[in-house]
């Protein structure tokens, strides 16, 4: 049995910016399979474990891609600090072991996705967008303050806009 703090600790432990999340992918995949996880890398890079093997899926998405930058992992007075510990390792590590501890359900299976590139291009979720199978209900561990969650996301969209005018 991997404890909580062990399995964050572990993912920062490796250092995982966009484009160099291998390490922490396979550190991911080792975790899963060793609390009973089906688990592999799918084309994208990203990390994907299953426990369970019901026909409805509950997908719990995280991304293990980190931005640039290292901070010293260290515990103070019950928090752990590093790269990664909130967005997002923090919330993955919880899926991973919050989906390992609940038990079997004979007619659910629970998919938890370290997902890659989330902090760039969001490669890993555009590849699971293209290629994979809706599951009855996704959870995304993605933070968005340390006292609330987010419900929802609509998307963004970036432009760059330039006016001119002549003089009047």
């Amino acid at each position: 049995m991997i404890e909580p703090v062990s399995l964050l600790t572990g993912l920062l432990e490796r250092y995982s910016p966009t484009l160099s999340e291998g390490q922490a992918v396979t550190y991911l995949i080792e975790s899963m399979r060793q609390l009973g996880f089906q688990s592999h890398v799918d084309p994208a890079g990203n990390a994907v474990g299953t426990i369970g093997s019901g026909p409805n899926e509950i997908l719990l998405l995280g991304h293990i891609d980190t931005v640039v930058g290292e901070i010293q992992i260290r515990q103070e007075v019950g928090n752990l600090y590093g790269r990664g510990s909130v967005d997002a390792k923090g919330p993955l590590a919880s899926f991973v072991c919050a989906a390992s501890s609940i038990g079997l359900f004979p007619e659910w299976r629970i998919t938890v996705i370290g997902a890659v590139g989330e902090e760039s291009d969001s490669r890993g979720a555009q590849y699971l967008c293209e290629h994979y199978p809706a599951p009855a209900a996704v959870v995304i561990g993605e933070p968005s303050g340390w006292n609330s969650i987010t419900l929802g996301y609509k998307g963004t969209y970036t432009a760059e806009l330039t006016f001119r005018q002549a003089a009047s």
